[in-house]
């Protein structure tokens, strides 16, 4: 038996996506290793895909040309090393710069700048927002603790590179309701005690679950 398990049910007359754990020790890549089947599931309803079903590799609505991209710090150091850059000459290279001077690890977007040929070039070692997005319904609970994993690793992403200096400590204004709403949220979840993992991971295998469960998973 898998340690991570999808299962497809009905919440609130849909029918939604779920993950069950069934087993305490599994890690974040176990998690991402059950997800990933989602992106080439043709059978599986998605909201903006061909005829609402193909794999995501063939969607036309291609969210990496606006995605609002930060990284995790996992995939932020894997980024660094597919490009073989030191962390300074990524953040000055192939971050978004405006919002780098308001704090922000955003990628250079509209495209991404990974995006070639409507395909990722990072795709083994893309960010946790992308690895979990997928444009079909999710139980609430699944849904709570991908959106809790992903915040962790972004704030821990954030606090490292201030530490580092690759963004500004203290940002000035200039902010836009959205950036507002990143600032709460990655505060919110700085304070949650998966920083510390992510902090001291270089892979996902490193990244316990049992920290992010709900006690309905």
């Amino acid at each position: 038996m898998s340690k991570v398990e999808l299962y497809q049910g009905i919440e609130n007359g849909k029918d939604k996506i779920g993950v069950k754990i069934s087993d305490p020790s599994a890690t974040l890549d176990d998690l991402l290793a059950a997800w990933q089947p989602l992106c080439d599931d043709e059978k599986l309803h998605k909201m903006f895909a061909s005829d609402y079903h193909c794999a995501c590799r063939g969607c036309q609505v291609n969210c990496c040309h606006t995605a609002y991209v930060v990284p995790d710090l996992i995939a932020f150091r894997h980024m660094c090393a597919h490009l073989n850059l030191k962390e300074s000459e990524f953040a000055l290279n192939c971050l978004d710069q405006q919002k780098r001077s308001l704090g922000f690890l955003r990628l250079s977007p509209n495209p991404c700048l990974f995006l070639k040929d409507s395909l990722c070039t990072v795709y083994p070692g893309r960010a946790l927002l992308c690895r979990f997005y997928i444009c079909s319904d999710i139980m609430g609970d699944t849904e709570q603790l991908i959106y809790s994993i992903t915040w962790t690793g972004i704030a821990a992403a954030q606090a490292y590179a201030r530490e580092k200096n690759l963004i500004p400590p203290h940002p000035g204004g200039g902010f836009t309701s959205l950036d507002l709403m990143l600032v709460k949220t990655i505060e919110e979840f700085s304070r949650h005690p998966g920083v510390e993992y992510f902090r001291h991971a270089r892979e996902y295998a490193e990244i316990p679950l049992k920290p992010f469960l709900p006690e309905r998973l």
